[in-house]
């Protein structure tokens, strides 16, 4: 299973062992995928389904703490009240929370294994700017280029408004592949982009490079993207 639906807790037969299996099934395709350094976009989907489980039991925590109580005893040695809820799960409520007590943990643990691999791999790429970088940077060229081989992928890249979780987000579109060869240089790379699209004269570019053979969509893309981001507020 490629994709968990945001509705997968309710879609479908409401049973634990079907649900199990579903989850199951999802996460060991997750982690196959971690073990190949292919990230995205399974992080950010693990995070929601994370935060969306504790969410709504968190919910219904909070639904039950809001029942009234009624008096039933009296616990003389402790001086304490001794209450009864009046409220009871529904079967259906019941086999929701038994789902969630045995989704969560595992959302989590995943969850954190892939948070692990992705500073792993920020921990060793490189960005450094381009040339002079002008004052305006939220538009310009990214380079990524892993080190091993001499094919350098060029994007176009444009800041844009904050997401969901209030971070900057980037929109690349790709440009062109070239080989890298001992006489061309990064800047003179920027300088042809300059001559073929004429609307950037003076493009803020940079350059992420990566020591290892990353899988681009899935992984090393997204990275650049969030260590562009760092490098251009850190300045």
């Amino acid at each position: 299973m490629t994709k968990l639906s945001s509705q997968w807790l309710t879609d479908g037969i409401l049973d634990f062992e079907y649900k199990k299996y579903v989850l199951l099934a999802y996460l060991q395709h997750v982690k196959s995928d971690f073990s190949n350094q292919m990230l995205f976009p399974h992080l950010p989907q693990l995070h929601e389904h994370y935060q969306s489980s504790l969410s709504i039991r968190q919910n219904q925590r909070s639904l039950r703490k809001s029942f009234p109580k009624s008096l039933t005893d009296v616990d003389w040695k402790r001086l304490q009240l001794i209450y009864k809820e009046e409220y009871e799960d529904s079967p259906h409520l019941e086999e929701i929370n038994g789902i969630l007590e045995f989704a969560i943990p595992r959302f989590s643990e995943t969850l954190q294994e892939g948070k692990s691999r992705l500073e792993e791999v920020q921990s060793a790429l490189t960005i450094a700017p381009v040339g002079i970088i002008p004052l305006r940077s939220d538009e310009g060229y990214l380079f990524i280029h892993r080190t091993k081989s001499r094919e350098l992928s060029i994007f176009r890249y444009q800041m844009t408004l904050f997401d969901a979780q209030k971070e900057r987000m980037v929109q690349t579109y790709p440009v062109d592949s070239l080989r890298k060869s001992v006489h061309s240089t990064y800047e003179s790379m920027k300088v042809e982009l300059t001559r073929r699209f004429t609307y950037m004269p003076n493009p803020a570019t940079y350059l992420v490079e990566s020591p290892a053979e990353l899988p681009m969509d899935e992984t090393l893309l997204p990275v650049a993207k969030k260590l562009m981001i760092r490098y251009i507020h850190a300045g």
